[in-house]
């Protein structure tokens, strides 16, 4: 991309620049393609990414950024590893043609256990099965509503009994090897194929029965191993651009510690629960990142993303030892509106300057390697004009904190202020509050007696609803470009000019 003269060998933020209008747009904004790769494999259609934060990404966010067309990376800040995969399974099944590991419950479990299931995963849906597997009958929504008043226990009643659940017998099921196994003429695996023919059986297609809404795929000796709802094959519908794995659900990265020792049996059980990829979390790359980089790749081949770095000096020095095992990088060292690493401790870099050499540096080494490992840019993003700045300067996709923190489908509940408006609460996780659950892993220094913050605690304007404001920031990013004349994110690349707000 054409860098004005005046900022060549300068340090520059997103504010201090602009990006010229030289060329005739001859095409309608939904025209604009804003395809790009997260990692090495993973590409999105909106290239958009949720901090690992603990204000902003846990599963509700990483639905939604996924559904989308992005991608949430599930932080880990939680008090237990329990609890971040309980999050990350809640991507994976929220829509997927195959459910592969549905939440079941037990022969034992009454209507209560039927409403926790709600208020953990979002329905009520539930197949029951017993200590071997095979399936016994499915409960749903329809047979545990107004349960106090239907039954003489009420919530208490076994979801067994007669008047609730829906016995093996009476249900429709589906062979594996005729659904999720469902070959094609080459002899292979495919899920297209398998997804069709579990949607006829579905809709009950050349039967005189009425279509059902949800079909338990089973195996030979009547095992449940998958799962499909007509509830989820409407969502395939409604959101065309999910980012979505080889198996059809949602795709989801998780932080994990940059310690060896914790992030070991981190990495192992969220591969367990099909996590897509990795997020080795710190303020700063360091030493052992490479090691787990390493170790992360060679047991589970999960991608593995790096960072934070803030020079293309790092950048070359990571790949020169790791390349082969890392798969993105994650780019910015103290930009972020709650982070205050740059302030207090005098490191860091204007996010400009770090994006534009990180992303040249790595297009010299793909010269040299034969690959490119993508660029994150992230942190101080404030608009679709700083997303389109970044992506400009090099970046493949943005990495957003601050900006949907208040949002939703973030963490934590919005709160009135005393001047009537909505906030909810957003933090660093260099932050005391933060820190003192165990993001103090991700500064190294979790075994010091003296610890110095990074990040503050603040309040952000409350934004409604994701599935509003993703697709609204896509269309001002997809506006920007327009009006300079690309259709895509290389050709913005490689022919955008960016000037100076203002010569100095």
């Amino acid at each position: 991309m054409p860098l004005h003269e005046s900022l060549i060998g300068r340090e520059f933020g997103y504010d201090d620049i602009l990006l010229v209008l030289n060329n005739l747009p001859g095409f309608e904004r939904h025209e604009v393609g804003l395809s790009s790769n997260l990692t090495r494999k993973v590409v999105l259609d909106v290239p958009f990414v949720s901090s690992p934060m603990d204000t902003v990404t846990g599963g509700k966010m990483a639905v939604a950024m996924a559904a989308l067309g992005g991608i949430g990376a599930i932080h880990y800040n939680y008090r237990t590893l329990e609890e971040q995969i309980e999050e990350v399974r809640s991507v994976k099944i929220w829509e997927s043609a195959f459910i592969t590991n549905p939440v079941t419950l037990p022969p034992t479990a009454t209507i209560r256990d039927v409403y926790a299931l709600k208020e953990r995963y979002g329905f009520f849906t539930a197949p029951i099965v017993d200590n071997n597997g095979r399936l016994l009958g499915i409960v749903k929504k329809s047979d545990v509503l107004y349960a106090e008043d239907r039954f003489p226990e009420g919530m208490n009643t076994n979801v067994t009994h007669k008047l609730v659940w829906t016995p093996r017998e009476r249900l429709v099921v589906a062979h594996r090897k005729d659904t999720l196994d469902k070959t094609g003429e080459d002899g292979r695996r495919n899920v297209d194929e398998g997804i069709k023919e579990a949607n006829r059986i579905l809709r009950g297609v050349g039967t005189s029965r009425k279509p059902i809404e949800t079909l338990p795929i089973v195996d030979d000796n009547d095992r449940l191993v998958a799962l499909v709802t007509d509830r989820d094959l409407r969502k395939d519908k409604e959101f065309p651009y999910a980012t979505k794995d080889g198996n059809k659900h949602l795709m989801v990265f998780a932080a994990v510690e940059s310690r060896l020792g914790l992030a070991r049996q981190r990495i192992r059980e969220l591969r367990a629960a099909d996590c897509d990829g990795i997020v080795i979390d710190a303020g700063v790359v360091f030493r052992e990142q490479l090691e787990i980089a390493r170790h992360c790749k060679e047991q589970t081949g999960m991608d593995v993303v790096v960072g934070s770095i803030d020079s293309g000096r790092m950048l070359e020095q990571v790949v020169s030892e790791v390349g082969d095992f890392v798969d993105a990088f994650r780019v910015g060292v103290g930009p972020g509106m709650s982070c205050t690493t740059q302030k207090d401790l005098g490191v860091g870099r204007a996010q400009g300057s770090a994006v534009y050499d990180c992303a040249q540096k790595a297009g010299e080494l793909e010269q040299k390697y034969g690959r490119r490992i993508p660029i994150i840019a992230d942190g101080g993003i404030r608009n679709a004009g700083d997303i389109v700045k970044a992506l400009a300067l090099g970046a493949d996709t943005v990495m957003m904190g601050g900006m949907l923190a208040g949002l939703e489908e973030s963490p934590g509940q919005p709160e009135l202020t005393d001047g009537g408006f909505l906030v909810k609460r957003f933090r660093g996780m260099g932050s005391v509050e933060a820190m003192g659950i165990r993001s103090a892993d991700r500064y190294a220094i979790d075994g010091a007696q003296i610890r110095i913050s990074e990040g503050i605690t603040m309040a952000v304007g409350y934004k409604g609803s994701a599935y509003a404001f993703i697709p609204t920031l896509a269309a001002a990013a997809r506006q920007s470009m327009l009006k300079q004349g690309f259709r895509n994110i290389p050709e913005m690349q490689a022919g955008a000019e960016i000037v100076p707000r203002y010569l100095r």
